[in-house]
């Protein structure tokens, strides 16, 4: 945990003059807006996961619905929706305290919690999970009297990155105003061949997780078997790769980029940044092997593949600054 410290250190002095505490408003939710009913129990067969997901529950114990104190202009603030990765939600749990800091509502959840499914499944099955549970919880943030729906920014890293990428091509650009992807990955859902909504994509330069060793991750094109089509997610590159079409292998996100289809005016960019690996905010840089990794938790994995995560305190700052900017936000001083 010495990572979370750290971080939690950094935030504090980026925003010095706006602790957390002082303006943590938790939203309590009267029990008629509880659905419990969508909370159902798969099972884990392997790395794959069957049987009927969960949708999102606004009760749910893993979610937090923050809005910040009032404005003085009586605004209602933007909400941002954080979509974790594979380590669950304390992956974006510290990127979506600096978005509150900064004066945003923000909305973070489990969604392996949800369906009581531990992490370690296969990248499918994760944004499986991720994608019913995150497109629920922005329909039922449309919902609200206390944010500005019109003013909705989603943000995801990892696989959660790749899910807000699908969501990208179904949400209404009268209320999503961007979204936020940072490290995303095709070995999953696969993408969309269209958004609807201007998305950012953020790579650090360092980021080599799940990429050969001395290549990248916007490099990674694996074979087709490790995608999976998923029943409600927008056409896209798993129509013609995946399991069901496992010949060739899938686009690397730089080839998907030069193909995707934006709409409504929205546009796609990427930026890469300096001094940052995979999930910029999951702590200190270190630069690592697959078998480094596992080695260090009692497990093994690959030689041939990297590992590397989280950035420099500059790191940090660049990609929060670039991500504040693409929502129109300045932080609070």
């Amino acid at each position: 945990m010495k990572h979370i410290k750290h971080l939690k250190k950094w935030l504090v002095w980026t925003f010095a003059t706006a602790t957390f505490s002082a303006f943590a408003q938790s939203v309590t939710l009267e029990q008629s807006q509880c659905r419990p009913e969508v909370i159902k129990r798969p099972t884990v067969v392997g790395m794959a996961v069957t049987g009927e997901l969960s949708g999102f529950d606004p009760c749910h114990p893993s979610v937090s619905f923050k809005i910040p104190a009032a404005r003085a202009d009586s605004k209602k603030p933007p909400l941002l929706i954080a979509v974790h990765g594979g380590g669950g939600r304390a992956d974006a749990e510290a990127i979506t305290n600096a978005f509150f800091a900064s004066g945003m509502a923000t909305l973070i959840f489990d969604a392996y919690k949800h369906n009581g499914v531990p992490p370690r499944t296969g990248n499918a099955y994760r944004q499986m999970m991720l994608y019913k549970v995150a497109l629920q919880a922005y329909q039922w943030a449309l919902t609200r009297q206390d944010v500005d729906v019109q003013r909705i920014y989603l943000y995801g890293i990892s696989n959660g990155a790749s899910v807000v990428l699908n969501l990208a091509a179904v949400v209404d650009p009268q209320h999503v105003k961007g979204v936020f992807s940072e490290a995303p990955t095709p070995v999953g859902m696969g993408y969309p061949w269209e958004i609807q909504v201007p998305v950012r994509i953020a790579f650090g330069k360092e980021d080599d997780l799940g990429a050969r060793v001395g290549q990248r991750r916007w490099m990674i094109s694996d074979p087709c078997r490790f995608t999976l089509k998923i029943a409600d997610a927008p056409n896209g590159t798993a129509d013609n790769c995946s399991q069901a079409s496992p010949s060739g292998t899938m686009l690397t996100t730089i080839q998907w980029a030069e193909k995707v289809q934006p709409q409504h005016n929205a546009k796609l960019e990427i930026q890469y940044f300096d001094e940052v690996a995979h999930g910029a905010f999951l702590g200190p840089l270190k630069v690592q092997t697959a078998q480094q990794f596992a080695a260090s938790k009692g497990f093994q994995m690959p030689a041939d593949m990297g590992w590397s995560e989280g950035g420099t305190p500059a790191g940090q700052q660049a990609l929060l600054r670039s991500a504040l900017q693409f929502f129109g936000v300045t932080p609070l001083r």
